[in-house]
């Protein structure tokens, strides 16, 4: 194998467990020709069991060292991307078929990931990813927690979401200063219908804005005073409560009575 120096500007941690790799893929549930991408393939450890399951895969790898090393592993086995995942036009890659998505993402990159796969949801059959375990732990809280917050409800909006399970850094080289979690993601059947999705998310940042503020205090960057009175009056969604701890529904009954209120 090539020689290779790990860049810290990129966030580079390599998973040596055979047996961590195996479990991700099995969670996959990958078939026969199924297409799916891999991010940040490193030196291949995943890859290579991918390539077992006799996939379409895509890998997508920013370090052009490691591409080589790729190459010279895999050759044309898998079709290789040098770029960045998140400044690709996605809509070159996607097609009509529905895609997996098994990776052991590269930390720095998680969140604003998470926000694109939400972005492109109805693309994916499932969503296989190992992230730091605190985050996975926000994806995964309940209202009233101090983890449940705008991720929470946005990646629920989207997808079903279960937890894997931890991964220790042991299992890592070099070692992340923090544990990992592997999650899976399966797009929702039920996910809710609404008029103008951007607005709502719109009303969830703003409910968010302060998390030790009421609703009340947070909305008054979407309403006058006057238009919070009303929907105070109105009494289906207390505002005196903090953001935390409304649920999807209510969230979703709060952004319709907003509508109502600006549209008059």
């Amino acid at each position: 194998m090539q020689k290779f120096r790990q860049k810290k500007s990129l966030g580079q941690h390599f998973l040596k467990d055979k047996n961590i790799v195996q479990k991700i893929v099995e969670l996959a549930e990958i078939e026969s020709d199924d297409k799916v991408w891999e991010i940040g393939p490193g030196k291949g450890i995943l890859t290579e069991e991918l390539l077992k399951q006799e996939c379409n895969l895509t890998c997508f790898e920013i370090d052009k060292g490691l591409n080589s090393i790729l190459l010279a592993q895999f050759g044309d086995e898998m079709k290789l991307i040098n770029e960045d995942i998140l400044q690709i036009n996605w809509k070159k890659y996607l097609s009509n078929d529905k895609i997996k998505i098994v990776a052991n993402l590269p930390y720095q990159i998680t969140s604003p990931f998470l926000f694109k796969i939400t972005e492109n949801s109805n693309n994916f059959s499932k969503v296989v990813i190992m992230i730091q375990k605190e985050v996975a732990q926000r994806i995964s809280a309940k209202p009233n927690t101090k983890e449940y917050g705008k991720l929470t409800l946005k990646m629920n909006f989207y997808f079903n979401v279960k937890y894997g399970f931890s991964v220790k850094p042991e299992v890592f080289y070099p070692k992340p200063k923090v544990d990992s979690a592997v999650i899976i993601l399966t797009p929702r059947k039920d996910k809710p219908i609404l008029h103008d999705e951007d607005f709502f998310w719109k009303v969830v940042k703003v409910s968010f804005g302060n998390r030790r503020k009421m609703l009340r205090r947070n909305l008054r960057e979407l309403l006058s005073k006057e238009q919070i009175e009303r929907l105070s009056e109105r009494k289906i969604i207390e505002l005196t409560r903090r953001a935390e701890t409304l649920n999807e529904s209510e969230f979703i009954k709060l952004y319709k009575l907003i509508c109502k209120l600006k549209k008059k």
